[in-house]
């Protein structure tokens, strides 16, 4: 990865107002073991109103304490594959979200008063060229088995549940930006769970934290790849969804998510299943 390549912060804001923080109320005006803690009150007591400005806070500090994944699209186009394929299948998620996340109380309600246990887990995911990553905190409760994406992207913070994902009359569907971020955060996790040899440690020369990962594009997505008149390759992904295998037919792979792609033979569509 040439090191000119530049990728996007997430938490820019959040960071910023840290620093500023702490020049302000540490007694060398630098942080310390004390600052993320009078940064947490402080930020509570001014600024939230709801769960997800909750939320957003406790994110914030999991990532300034290293805890949470940051994942760099080897290719922009990738995040266009994400947007576009259908979601078929949650099971497949909750079950790598059970795997990989931790233990933790959860806000029932927007009253943060009404707490409940599951298991979460957070990715920061910086797409190149672009001026601001994504954040997505995926917590699975425990009782209801309810799925809540929190998303964060700059100054827009919102959570996505389970419930609207399963209603094709909800606004995931009817609101088109909506329906690409739900597909990005679903299809993202899809696609680790299917390619798990696609995600490589490492990261960009200036980057210097813990838990820095590449996501490279896998073939199997992919028809053919053209070049563009600068030289530059430009991929065409296949059309298809990712789906988890529960069917008993499936001997060796069941319980294993799969990209399922249409190709047409013969006139005739042709359903493939890779992994």
């Amino acid at each position: 990865m040439s090191k000119h390549i530049q990728y996007d912060k997430t938490f820019g804001l959040f960071y910023d107002a840290y620093r500023k923080f702490c020049r302000e109320n540490s007694p060398d005006g630098k942080p310390n073991s004390e600052t993320p803690e009078m940064f947490r009150q402080w930020f509570i007591s001014n600024f939230v109103s709801s769960m997800d400005d909750a939320t957003c806070c406790q994110l914030f500090l999991r990532d300034l304490n290293h805890e949470l994944t940051h994942i760099y699209l080897k290719d922009e186009n990738l995040m266009d594959f994400f947007k576009a394929a259908e979601i078929r299948d949650l099971e497949g998620i909750k079950t790598y979200i059970k795997d990989n996340g931790c233990s933790v109380v959860l806000n029932n309600d927007d009253k943060l008063e009404n707490l409940t246990t599951g298991i979460n887990f957070g990715i920061c995911l910086h797409i190149p060229k672009k001026s601001q990553g994504y954040v997505f905190a995926y917590s699975l409760y425990d009782i209801s088995n309810e799925l809540r994406i929190f998303v964060n992207h700059g100054m827009e913070q919102y959570h996505i549940s389970s419930n609207e994902i399963e209603d094709k009359k909800s606004i995931v569907y009817t609101d088109q930006e909506m329906n690409e971020i739900t597909k990005l955060a679903i299809n993202l996790l899809s696609y680790i769970y299917c390619f798990p040899d696609c995600l490589v440690d490492g990261a960009p020369h200036d980057v210097k934290t813990e838990n820095n990962h590449y996501l490279n594009t896998s073939e199997k997505v992919v028809d053919v790849t053209e070049k563009a008149a600068a030289g530059v390759v430009i991929p065409h992904f296949r059309r298809g969804y990712f789906k988890r295998l529960s069917s008993d037919f499936y001997k060796n792979k069941k319980g294993q998510i799969v990209f399922v792609h249409e190709t047409i033979v013969n006139g005739v569509a042709k359903t493939l299943e890779e992994k």
